[in-house]
């Protein structure tokens, strides 16, 4: 639950309060500034004590309905006698029987009792599994933070505006130098790593120029594995999803759970 006052449902107070709004300018139109007595006093102090009895009462039992609480805030307002002390109440009242409007909402449209979370984003990055003569093409990371010295598939984050194949393709060529056509790429796998990651996979089997170490200060060195023999000091996402796609698996989870 939420404590910005919409209830659980965004936007839920500012409607009301507009409604509320929009009366008063209604009975304004119809009746004008009124300046009438109070009406209040100490004599209505035994109904306020009444009436949270029976709202401690009503609590207890399981039985405790809107009724009882805004009951009791009348009540309480009209046994005060002083404007501030008056005023503290009715501002109380004011504000239950605000929440018991947004209750009504609520039990009129029930799907808003939900908190809505901000859309999820995730962060998208593409592999490219290199296969000549059943081996894959691995490179052994270096100096960038992150796994390195472990072997991992050349790979990426996707760019803006970039598409999955077309982020392949640019790792590929960056990272080991080689240049993939766009139609000699064949999607294999996806992976939902937890929490936020999709990696998508490609095999490419045809491809210009021989791999080299195009990215030095990222990698220490390049390197030809079969796909059954993977080398222990791997990544292992890479190796899951090596292993997924050998078993003809087109999707995994990593890390859930």
């Amino acid at each position: 639950m939420t404590s910005d006052g919409d209830y659980g449902v965004p936007g839920s107070l500012a409607k009301v309060l507009a409604d509320v709004a929009a009366e008063r300018v209604a009975q304004d139109a119809m009746w004008g500034i009124q300046d009438l007595r109070d009406g209040t006093g100490q004599d209505r102090a035994a109904a306020a004590e009444e009436a949270k009895r029976a709202v401690s009462e009503a609590a207890e039992e399981g039985r405790l309905t809107w009724r009882h609480i805004l009951q009791e805030e009348v009540l309480e307002a009209f046994a005060e006698e002083g404007s501030d002390a008056l005023r503290t109440e009715l501002v109380q009242v004011a504000a239950v029987a605000v929440k018991w409007a947004q209750a009504l909402d609520r039990r009129r449209d029930p799907l808003p009792h939900r908190v809505k979370k901000a859309r999820f984003r995730a962060i998208v990055d593409v592999h490219v599994l290199l296969v000549r003569d059943g081996t894959v093409l691995l490179a052994r990371r270096a100096g960038t933070g992150y796994a390195d010295g472990l072997w991992h598939l050349p790979s990426g984050h996707l760019e803006e505006g970039e598409s999955a194949v077309g982020a392949v393709v640019r790792e590929a060529r960056e990272e080991v130098g080689v240049v993939i056509e766009p139609d000699d790429l064949t999607f294999v796998h996806a992976m939902h790593r937890a929490p936020e990651r999709i990696g998508l996979f490609f095999v490419a089997e045809r491809w210009s120029s021989e791999p080299y170490n195009a990215e030095p200060d990222k990698c220490s060195e390049i390197a030809w594995y079969p796909q059954e023999a993977l080398p222990e000091d791997i990544v292992d996402y890479p190796a899951a999803a090596l292993r997924a796609v050998m078993d003809g698996r087109p999707f995994a989870l990593h890390e859930w759970g």
